[in-house]
């Protein structure tokens, strides 16, 4: 990728070097390997990456095209893995504060009967301060922002309305030229430089295109998700708590209490569910949303006992890229690869790929490691993804999509070890608690681990 000339920035286009946090960058050059990074995307993502690197004094600075954060309905529970990255990044506390603060168990029920086949005692471990993190991403996205704008704002720079329109690099610098849309009387083209540029900016991402352009390896899958915010009494009243994925071939999905707001209609639930039906428009799945409903929820509610107050739809995909770094250039969370959202590993996947790569720019940046320690993000976290997010997650979508709920604990073995677990709450937190196979820890590639 070539330098641009001279030429490119006429016509009122802004070369906009990033030279933030100038007391800081002129006080360490000659001293530091890089001195700048620049993250591409205000999500989960890049807002815990430049949180990750500020709190090493690292600066950053995030672009970001939409005018605020992301306020779709996504994700909103993490594993352990993702709560312990939470907590090196110091949001924990406000995320614990802010969540509900009982959620006793994750099962498996039939949608054809109601009844639980199997399921995760979470009491076990609801004490622990590694317990899994439940919160709607907006509201995670809320607390990263805060802290970036409040705790780190001599490190951290969050600019909206900077959509990147294209990325360049040569041997001694990377750059983003930007649209910046922030004045409603004209674009404004900007450019960015930076050491480093990180791609967070999800699944539809620029970055991955300008290095890949449509090359993604994977699966669109022909369900289509549908994801709503719920009011309704029936929950309490049949005493549903928790989690509840739901077995069925035509409507499959992730029933899931999720806030502390309570309405005239009951306590906020979370249904997350694919429709097995195909080529629909989005107007006609809302529309089989009563019957999905029905079937599912316990009760089998018509809509004038329940409150829907934000929907959204997605596709389902399992895709990654080829590679996780081109030279100055790296892919995390969404960006580098998608799975679908049964069993958490989406954004816990995004989480554990910015934590690695904090950690493997902390030790570059702080002379503990060579840079090669960033050819092992890349290589490992994709590796990562490929060997066990990609297979798990397929696995827990089929779980509840293709199985027969009064069968699948006999021949699941997943589901058969849960079973073999209830009553014994030492072995059960064991199971919670232990490392899992998705983590890494790039520590032990320092000089002195």
């Amino acid at each position: 990728m070539a330098q641009p000339t001279d030429a490119s920035f006429a016509n009122g286009t802004v070369n906009a070097s990033i030279g933030l946090h100038r007391g800081h960058t002129e006080q360490r050059q000659g001293a530091r390997p890089f001195e700048k990074v620049l993250i591409v995307g205000a999500g989960p993502a890049g807002l815990l990456l430049a949180v990750l690197l500020a709190r090493r004094g690292i600066p950053s600075t995030v672009l970001e095209a939409w005018d605020r954060v992301d306020e779709r309905l996504r994700a909103t529970q993490y594993g352990v893995p993702a709560t312990r990255i939470f907590r090196r990044a110091g949001i924990l506390d406000d995320i614990r504060s802010a969540s509900i603060t009982h959620f006793p168990y994750i099962c498996w029920r039939s949608v054809r009967t109601g009844d639980r086949v199997a399921g995760i005692d979470l009491s076990a471990v609801a004490d622990d301060p590694d317990r899994m993190t439940v919160l709607s991403l907006n509201q995670i996205l809320g607390i990263l922002l805060r802290h970036c704008q409040e705790k780190y704002h001599n490190y951290i720079t969050v600019l909206f309305n900077h959509k990147v329109i294209d990325i360049h690099q040569d041997q001694g610098k990377a750059w983003a030229t930007t649209e910046d849309v922030s004045s409603k009387e004209e674009t404004k083209t900007v450019t960015f430089e930076a050491d480093y540029i990180v791609g967070c900016d999800g699944g539809k991402s620029t970055v991955r295109q300008c290095l890949f352009q449509r090359d993604w390896p994977g699966e669109t899958f022909e369900s289509h998700l549908l994801v709503q915010n719920v009011f309704y009494k029936g929950f309490e009243d049949h005493g549903w708590e928790g989690g509840n994925y739901m077995i069925d071939p035509e409507f499959w999905g992730l029933v899931a209490k999720r806030g502390k707001a309570q309405g005239d209609d009951g306590p906020l639930w979370r249904v997350t569910y694919g429709d097995s039906a195909t080529n629909l428009s989005k107007e006609e799945y809302v529309r089989r949303r009563e019957v999905a409903f029905k079937k599912m929820l316990p009760g089998h509610p018509d809509p004038s006992q329940y409150r829907v107050t934000q929907t959204d739809q997605f596709s389902i995909h399992n895709r990654c890229v080829t590679k996780m770094r081109v030279g100055r250039i790296f892919l995390a969370g969404d960006a580098a690869h998608v799975c679908n959202p049964f069993g958490g590993y989406g954004c816990m996947a995004a989480v554990l790929d910015v934590g690695g790569l904090a950690d493997c720019l902390i030790g570059y940046y702080e002379g503990k490691a060579d840079e090669d320690i960033l050819d092992a993000y890349a290589n490992i976290r994709r590796q990562k993804f490929l060997d066990f997010v990609d297979r798990r997650s397929r696995k827990n979508m089929n779980r509840i999509r293709k199985s027969d709920a009064e069968s699948t604990p006999e021949f699941d073995p997943f589901l058969a070890l849960l079973k073999s677990m209830d009553g014994d709450r030492e072995k059960t937190k064991t199971f919670l608690l232990k490392v899992s196979s998705i983590e890494y820890d790039f520590t032990q590639h320092y000089r002195e681990a």
